[in-house]
């Protein structure tokens, strides 16, 4: 079958180059009822190459596209040069002015503006929400401004109101106001002139558009989404500097300003809402720098979007949360998706009154509590991140506290000791929210009746976890993290976001025995988000480094010798080379080179779209090749340096990369300036992409993996794999049997593992072996890891008293079932087949979309080639 182009690849539409979101502001309302998030969100906008805060260049000339508009109070006219609409070939002065209604800081606009050309003495009166035909426009079309809302416009049930704000006089008005008692934030004056737009008396300090220049048209990401309405928002002239123009690195008096602008009237604008992406455009306005500065899109989330997951906990009550989809959160709200776009946020969002909101901020949330039966959740960001970062989960969950937040003292102690500045950013710019204590706050979350699981699985381990990254890696990017047990539908183990890590209900071992997974996903907080990638396709910078981290974090928490850390660290290598080799046979070549476009954009020639290569192809997702290939190619550099010398070469990484964007390229010029006398033993960046990032396959260097004959973990796994292969030639035999002693060694859960996938590799084991084995070790009773070999072993010789684990673990280890599905299909077995559907029709309603489709086609191939010759 024809392959289209890029009909693989993720489009990336948001025009970027031209304009970039600078500060999002969620306004939403959670409804488990008809399953969609409502409400608006506010974006503050500005070009990608405007000038520099804090530059020479004086308002006006800055603002460009905007009207100062009439006031009414003669003591408050102003002056500003502009170009006259009627005689543009002359500059003339305009005569402005306006009146602002304030009441506690939320502000009505919806007033009369009045200009006035001095020359030309042409007067142009009209009302704000209003066109130039008469015709209110507060109502839209999802095709744009042109006719007034369509009553076709499909919406949920129970979507009653367009403008379906949270309550701005609750939170908003909490947080303005205490920011004023505090004198974190001035006043706004009442008559104060409105940054607005008035075509009729023209743009300040710019030329009319020439009538064949094309309309400027801001572009955002998003699908799945329904828009009501979308409008530019008209800010008081102090407050728009305060906004755009204030250069003091303020962020906390500058979020108050933002949460300002909430109640802010508007002004129509044109938009289309296309598959994959919002176009929005205003009349006359040809460049990005003469577009608008703050936006408002009036919309609600639909129900099929998969940046949002609504399905219900392991108590039977409602939840939603953002499960890190393949479109990212761009069916959560319209977005500029690609990562050059980093943005702060906040977020004000309603749910029911005993419902919890989570989600990413640099603070736990502001609850205000309503009589309504809805709750109002505020959360703030200080630090610019890509909008793909932003996590939110709603739903019933219990509480724990592990750690609470150091004393001011104990801050200042562990900041001193740092010995030498963390932050080389210049001139006070860097907005990392860092955290100078060992132990970061922490809480967990989970359904009731996990809970107290969840508690005795972590408690323990967390704060060792936390101490130990803080001490290889540096000061905490983020201030404070939650945990949540999602759903167990959930498609991965973990998923690591600003301030909150969701967690599968599968590390709940019992045993602590897969709490390494936590110090992988805290790993992320330097990985992936404190640095991020320029390009999503070098997945290796962030998975690749917190593979390769989590080993010495989880040694560190586990207070091992320099030996244990080693004998532990060279098995769990072998597992990962085993894991490797059988996934580079069984993964296309392009998903397994860590650097596919090769540090170029994948862009099309004829249409100029940006994408995102394999970002739509389903198996990248259950593919772990830039995990693990990234892993050993940190793991090869460090032993040609050394271990010690390796680490302190990636916290000199953190320290001079963190609050960026990186490709690849990055890491290797840092290490061969740390390292000269590599390039003289003959590494050069050249032979690193050929070898490793810009080629598929095992690298050659990597042609055979095993760990040193001295490794006392590892020969004790070998002792025991030769156990039981003698004790299976035993079983074997026809004739009488010899009795063979099963007693084995108390092998760790990695040995475990390891065992498991030697004697996975005999061709035949016994019924009797299967069932020694299971004796022995108690296989269905152990962890996610363990149990996966385990039903391997049963499907591979159909051993059916094992058939009731196969069950369990398709149904409760959603995020490594997939695997499990399609032995099940290769076993060939009628009854293991008929498990795998069972199980496939008891989960599939919550499954994953991905998991979804791959395993329908697992189970029902006939059909699906049947639809795709279609």
């Amino acid at each position: 079958m024809h392959r289209m182009p890029h009909e693989k690849d993720l489009p990336l539409l948001a025009n970027t180059n031209d304009i970039l979101v600078k500060h999002y502001i969620l306004d939403l309302t959670c409804d488990f009822e008809n399953k969609m998030f409502s409400g608006s969100i506010l974006l503050f906008l500005q070009a990608a190459g405007s000038l520099k805060q804090g530059s020479e260049v004086q308002t006006f000339a800055v603002l460009r596209d905007a009207q100062v508009c009439g006031m009414s109070k003669p003591d408050l006219n102003i002056e500003v040069t502009s170009s006259c609409v009627k005689c543009p070939t002359v500059t003339h002065t305009i005569s402005t002015g306006s009146e602002m209604l304030v009441n506690n800081s939320n502000y009505d606009l919806s007033m009369e503006s009045v200009s006035a050309c001095k020359k030309c003495h042409l007067g142009v009166q009209k009302t704000l929400n209003q066109n130039d035909d008469g015709l209110d426009y507060s109502n839209q079309s999802k095709e744009g401004r042109d006719t007034p809302y369509a009553a076709d416009n499909k919406v949920n049930t129970g979507f009653s109101t367009f403008q379906n704000f949270p309550p701005h006089n609750s939170v908003a008005s909490s947080v303005n106001d205490t920011a004023i008692e505090n004198g974190q934030m001035d006043t706004i004056e009442k008559n104060t002139p409105c940054i607005c737009d008035n075509n009729s008396s023209g743009n300040a300090d710019i030329k009319l558009p020439d009538s064949t220049e094309e309309v400027f048209h801001f572009i955002l990401d998003c699908c799945a989404i329904t828009v009501h309405f979308v409008e530019e928002v008209s800010l008081p002239l102090n407050l728009f500097n305060k906004i755009f123009m204030d250069s003091s690195g303020d962020w906390q008096s500058t979020n108050n300003y933002y949460a300002a602008c909430r109640n802010l009237s508007g002004i129509a604008l044109n938009y289309r809402v296309e598959d994959w992406c919002l176009k929005i455009w205003k009349d006359a306005i040809c460049t990005a720098d003469s577009f608008p500065k703050v936006i408002r899109v009036n919309y609600h989330s639909n129900q099929e979007g998969a940046s949002l997951k609504w399905v219900k906990d392991q108590d039977g009550r409602p939840c939603v949360f953002t499960p890190a989809a393949w479109i990212n959160n761009r069916s959560l709200y319209p977005c500029q998706e690609p990562p050059v776009a980093m943005a702060t946020w906040q977020s004000f969002i309603q749910a029911p009154n005993d419902a919890v909101v989570l989600m990413s901020g640099d603070q736990a949330a502001i609850v205000t509590e309503s009589e309504t039966g809805l709750n109002t959740y505020y959360y703030q960001t200080s630090m610019p991140l890509p909008s793909s970062t932003m996590a939110i989960a709603v739903g019933y969950w219990d509480c724990a506290e592990i750690s609470g937040p150091a004393t001011t003292g104990d801050l200042d102690a562990y900041r001193q000791e740092l010995k030498i500045p963390w932050c080389g950013h210049e001139n006070n710019t860097c907005r990392v929210n860092y955290y100078y204590h060992p132990v970061l706050p922490c809480r967990l979350f989970a359904p009731k009746s996990l809970l107290p699981k969840v508690v005795a699985e972590f408690k323990e381990y967390l704060p060792r976890c936390f101490a130990s990254a803080y001490k290889l890696l540096g000061p905490h990017p983020f201030s404070r993290i939650d945990l949540l047990i999602v759903p167990s539908s959930f498609a991965s183990l973990g998923l690591a976001s600003p301030n909150i890590i969701f967690l599968s209900q599968t590390l709940l071992a019992g045993d602590g025995s897969l709490c390494i997974r936590l110090a992988h996903e805290i790993s992320h907080s330097w990985f992936g988000l404190l640095i991020g990638s320029w390009d999503w396709a070098e997945e290796w910078l962030s998975e690749g480094f917190a593979t390769y981290m989590e080993d010495s974090i989880h040694a560190l928490a586990m207070s091992w010798t320099q030996k244990q850390q080693q004998d532990h660290s060279e098995l769990r290598a072998l597992l990962r080379y085993k894991t490797l080799k059988a996934e580079l046979l069984n993964t296309e070549e392009e998903l397994q080179m860590l650097r596919p476009n090769q540090g170029k954009e994948l862009r099309d020639q004829e249409t100029s779209v940006l994408y995102v290569k394999n970002g739509m192809n389903p198996e990248k997702a259950f593919t772990q090749v830039h995990y693990l290939k990234g892993y050993f190619l940190l793991r090869y550099l460090s032993g040609m340096v050394g271990v010690s010398r390796f680490d302190q070469l990636i916290r000199d990484y953190v320290r001079l990369y963190h609050g960026k964007l990186v490709f690849s390229q990055e890491i290797f010029a840092l290490l061969f300036k740390t390292f000269p006398e590599l390039s003289v033993q003959g590494l050069t960046t050249e032979r690193i992409y050929s070898e490793w990032l810009d080629y598929p396959g095992m690298p050659k260097v990597m042609d055979d993996y095993s760990p040193n004959n001295d490794n006392i973990v590892y020969t004790e796994v070998l002792q025991e794999v030769q156990k039981w292969k003698t004790i299976n030639k035993a079983n074997a035999r026809k004739k009488k049997r010899i009795k063979v002693d099963v007693t084995s060694i108390d092998l760790e859960p990695d040995q475990l593992v390891l065992l498991l996938e030697y004697l996975l590799e005999e061709e035949t084991l016994a019924t009797r072996t299967l069932t020694q084995l299971n004796n022995t070790y108690h296989l269905s009773n152990k962890n996610a890891d363990i149990l996966h070999r385990w039903c391997e072993l049963v499907t591979k010789h159909q051993y059916s008293n094992g058939y009731m684990d196969v069950r369990h673990f398709l149904v409760n280890h959603q995020a490594m079932g997939i695997y499990m599905y399609g032995e099940c299909v290769l076993s060939a077995s009628p009854e293991l087949r008929k498990i795998a559907e069972e199980c496939f029709e008891t989960t599939s309603q919550d499954m994953d979309p991905g998991v979804y489709k791959t395993v329908h086609a697992m189970l029902f191939v006939e059909e699906c080639e049947a639809e795709a010759m279609k």
